[in-house]
């Protein structure tokens, strides 16, 4: 007698649950991913804080042994391919563990001689910034004396406040056709500028008119206040590379920018600024400000702190904190 077979009951997905299934888990993704997000940005914000407290304590134990901080970079001629030598990075690597590094830099070469540029193709921990997508990547400069490639780095010298009554005129070089009656006014200028006096070897320029220049600064010269001069800021741009920061190059604004007063200049990359309005075209927007963090960067200050920024600061405020001895009455909220 045959036995009634047992149907087996089969365990299992339907295609509709396995799809449900799917849409869930799609839906805590879309959810938790802007969380891990924000907090991959708040770490990587973290980092690049840390960075730039190590730079500031660095300028300040740079100003305890030598006696002054070092200069923003060393500028022998006009613009646009003058011989040039250190600048304030190069001098700071003893003070941010690359002592090593620094020992291979010939001071009495000029900045963009063979040895040197391979001191620049060198990455440095210490002036990268974990959100800075450039970080690590070697590139031939936009302009200026080089045709090597030197490595991107993430934080510049805050060279001063830009004048531009008549002409794009910064501290981060020596044009004084840029400056009202051709003359440099020194109250613009901040802790980190270009330099044309004697320093570490290197014998001072002799070009006519230079000396306005002047040479590496004094905490003791900031009358407006170390608590309230910019020292050194980020800056980066996704758009045009070869006009970011590279630390090693001592030409003008690749390790330098100015505050100017429009809002183009802070917190935009550099397609962003050119294709805005403004004065001067594109000119400004090669010193200006910008970082990969989310509505501000960070900046350290003449007292070695470290303050982010909101894109949203009134420009005139950011402007005045610029410099070190122009009398202005400047404190962050």
């Amino acid at each position: 007698m045959l036995l009634p077979s047992i149907k087996r009951q089969r365990c299992g997905f339907t295609l509709i649950e396995l799809l449900v299934v799917i849409a869930i888990i799609a839906i805590l993704i879309g959810l938790l991913l802007p969380a891990v997000q924000k907090v991959r940005e708040a770490a990587a914000r973290m980092s690049c804080s840390n960075n730039m407290k190590q730079i500031g304590l660095g300028l300040h134990n740079h100003h305890d042994a030598v006696g002054t901080l070092p200069p923003g970079g060393t500028y022998f001629d006009v613009c646009c391919t003058p011989p040039t030598y250190t600048n304030w990075a190069i001098e700071l690597l003893p003070y941010v563990e690359q002592a090593s590094l620094y020992a291979q830099y010939r001071q009495n070469e000029l900045n963009v001689s063979t040895n040197n540029n391979l001191v620049g193709q060198k990455r440095v921990k210490a002036y990268e910034c974990a959100s800075d997508r450039m970080v690590g990547q070697l590139e031939v400069p936009a302009s200026g004396p080089s045709t090597a490639q030197w490595m991107h780095g993430s934080y510049r010298a805050v060279s001063g406040k830009a004048n531009m009554a008549v002409g794009h005129g910064a501290w981060d070089g020596f044009e004084p056709g840029l400056w009202p009656n051709g003359v440099m006014d020194r109250s613009y200028r901040s802790l980190l500028h270009a330099t044309s006096a004697s320093y570490n070897g290197v014998p001072a320029s002799t070009v006519a008119g230079i000396a306005v220049l002047g040479g590496a600064e004094r905490f003791s010269g900031a009358t407006d206040g170390l608590s309230n001069t910019l020292m050194v800021g980020e800056y980066t741009t996704h758009t045009t590379t070869n006009r970011g920061t590279f630390w090693a190059y001592t030409y003008a604004s690749y390790n330098q920018s100015s505050i100017g007063v429009e809002s183009r200049l802070f917190g935009k990359d550099y397609a962003t600024c050119a294709a805005a309005p403004g004065l001067y075209g594109d000119q400004m927007c090669k010193r200006a400000f910008n970082s990969s963090h989310t509505n501000g960067a960070n900046f350290v200050l003449g007292d070695g702190s470290v303050r982010f920024i909101s894109y949203s600061v009134a420009t005139n405020l950011l402007e005045n904190m610029a410099t070190m001895a122009g009398g202005e009455a400047a404190v962050l909220p």
